[in-house]
């Protein structure tokens, strides 16, 4: 398959849960990800709804997240999502859409704080890294296991700076938070530079950092 075959497009609705389950599968084997949830049987659930979940809130009032597809059948092939900078804020009112209560009961209130102080954490470390709070977030980047190594990635990765490149934006700078050593080497042939790495610590656990962005 060559990026010819591939088109890209705005998430919809009904791309969601196989979104959801493309980052799951991609993130399962992610050592940052792994410290969130204690049962490993349980893994693959948590983040199957941790990004199902993201992806309804994130793009609750504009499209931030895109897919690739393959053009003769439809199927999902890709994924990548990118946050403006300050993020996006939800309501209050977005948790009820997403069934909070119940993830709290099957895998716990400390997970959901882990969880959300992990992502929280990883941010902070980006903005100390790149001296600003003010970028655009690359994140939830994936690519279904049996299309990597075809140049699909590159291609999506391509195709979301060109596409910010060619529109008004509010500042000039990429950012993004990666723990694999195999993914500086993929955004350092595409432009993007590493700003640090090191082993760092949330909480009880320690885990490995990569920090990188791309001037536009």
């Amino acid at each position: 398959m060559t990026s010819a075959d591939v088109k890209i497009e705005k998430l919809q609705q009904s791309d969601i849960e196989k979104v959801a389950a493309l980052l799951a599968d991609t993130f399962e084997t992610n050592p940052a990800y792994a410290l969130i949830f204690k049962k490993k049987d349980t893994l693959w659930d948590g983040l199957y709804w941790l990004f199902k979940t993201n992806l309804i809130l994130i793009n609750k009032r504009g499209t931030v997240t895109s897919v690739a597809k393959e053009k003769a059948t439809g199927n999902i092939i890709g994924v990548y999502s990118l946050l403006p900078p300050g993020g996006v804020k939800s309501a209050f009112s977005d948790y009820w859409h997403i069934d909070l209560p119940q993830f709290i009961v099957k895998f716990g209130f400390g997970t959901l704080q882990k969880m959300l102080g992990m992502d929280s954490y990883n941010k902070q470390l980006l903005n100390e890294a790149i001296h600003t709070n003010e970028y655009y977030y690359l994140s939830m980047v994936a690519i279904k296991q049996e299309y990597r190594g075809e140049g699909i990635g590159s291609f999506i990765i391509r195709n979301c700076i060109d596409e910010l490149k060619s529109r008004e934006r509010k500042c000039h700078l990429v950012g993004l938070t990666t723990q694999l050593p195999e993914n500086v080497t993929f955004y350092a042939k595409l432009g993007f530079q590493k700003l640090n790495e090191g082993e760092v610590q949330f909480k009880e656990n320690r885990y490995y950092n990569y920090n990188i962005k791309y001037d536009l």
